[in-house]
């Protein structure tokens, strides 16, 4: 593991993972109004995430088309855990649609899910709140491989996306920023 996490619902949701990102961001508002604006979130909102997923389109369906039906899109995240006001954890199953017909993903579902050629993929948040009264948002990634082909596909993936993908964290998180600065003072 690269990093301690500051998540530890991660920990019990995916604690082994080959791919790791963290971001934060320091928000001056009241925590239930960040929490709030983090909830609310939405990727398809952003104009450089749409952007970002189109191009990513192109080398995820040469990586991709390898191992058949395995890429991510925005609209498989499902909410694993909603602790308000300070956790929210999102999640997928990479190339598993077939769980939709198992009564879908729940987190024990999604802690215990192991076939081979899947990517499990967590995204959490975490609010905490600062003795000046700021709330700082810690969000971080992490993905696990359920088997070596699927690691293998998937560095090459990472590698290619992982700039933009950071990209994106930093710019949600200034959105998030300022959506509950904005609310806040409202």
């Amino acid at each position: 593991m690269l990093k301690r996490t500051l998540l530890p619902t991660l920990d019990r949701l995916l604690p082994a993972y080959q791919f790791f990102e963290q971001h934060q961001v320091t928000v001056q508002a009241a925590h239930q109004d960040v929490f709030n604006a983090v909830e609310e979130m939405d990727l398809t909102d952003s104009t450089v995430a749409r952007a970002l997923m189109a191009l990513w389109r192109i080398p995820a369906r040469i990586i991709l088309d390898e191992v058949r039906d395995r890429h991510m899109s925005v609209r498989d995240f499902l909410q694993l855990v909603r602790e308000p006001p300070t956790e929210l954890v999102r999640g997928l199953i990479g190339g598993a649609p077939a769980l939709e017909h198992r009564g879908g993903v729940s987190a024990e579902t999604f802690r215990m899910f192991a076939e081979p050629g899947y990517i499990k993929l967590v995204w959490g948040f975490h609010l905490l709140a600062e003795n000046n009264g700021d709330v700082r948002v810690v969000t971080e990634t992490r993905v696990q491989c359920t088997d070596g082909e699927t690691q293998r596909w998937f560095r090459l993936y990472w590698w290619v996306i992982r700039p933009w993908s950071g990209l994106i964290r930093k710019r949600l998180l200034a959105s998030i920023k300022v959506c509950a600065e904005k609310d806040s003072k409202g």
